[in-house]
């Protein structure tokens, strides 16, 4: 990667080690899947803003302990990854060259996973839930265009839940 200029750096989905007793008990929730959001409600508000964390401290610490160029960065991830890198993109104009989402949760507030990620970290308000919804961020995108490729196979299980 030296050889082309290139960082790829890698964040966990979730923080570790709070000791909230519900974080381990589900793949798809706590440790499992923190859904790159700022959680609102208890226990998960102190610890779990994995959104601020991707977004504002981790390039920080980027900048701080690498040579990049912050003009030229990008975000790009898989399932749940694919999910933040859009949200983060669209949340932040300008903020990113580009974004790849691989297999991404596009629509988490019609998703079964999203739905019970995002009443246990936002509440059960579902208008707030929108703040964390591709589908909804890019219908009111403020910025210019935006470099985005979405990488979806037609064979993805998890399409099951918007095709029946």
């Amino acid at each position: 990667s030296s050889k082309h200029g290139l960082v790829i750096i890698a964040p966990d989905t979730s923080p570790r080690g709070c000791n909230i007793k519900e974080e381990v008990e589900s793949w798809d929730f706590g440790t499992g899947a923190g859904f790159y959001v700022d959680a609102t409600e208890d226990p998960w508000k102190t610890n779990y803003r994995m959104y601020s964390y991707v977004t504002e401290e981790l390039p920080q610490l980027i900048n701080a302990n690498f040579p990049v160029d912050p003009q030229r960065m990008s975000i790009f991830g898989h399932s749940m990854g694919g999910y933040g890198a859009l949200i983060c993109a669209l949340k932040n104009p300008g903020k990113y060259k580009s974004v790849s989402a691989f297999a991404p949760i596009c629509n988490p507030v019609l998703c079964p996973w999203g739905k019970k990620a995002f009443s246990g970290y936002l509440g059960t308000d579902q208008s707030k839930w929108k703040a964390y919804d591709a589908t909804h961020l890019v219908k009111s995108y403020p910025g210019s265009q935006l470099d985005v490729l979405i990488d979806q196979g037609k064979d993805d299980r998890s399409m099951a839940f918007f095709t029946n």
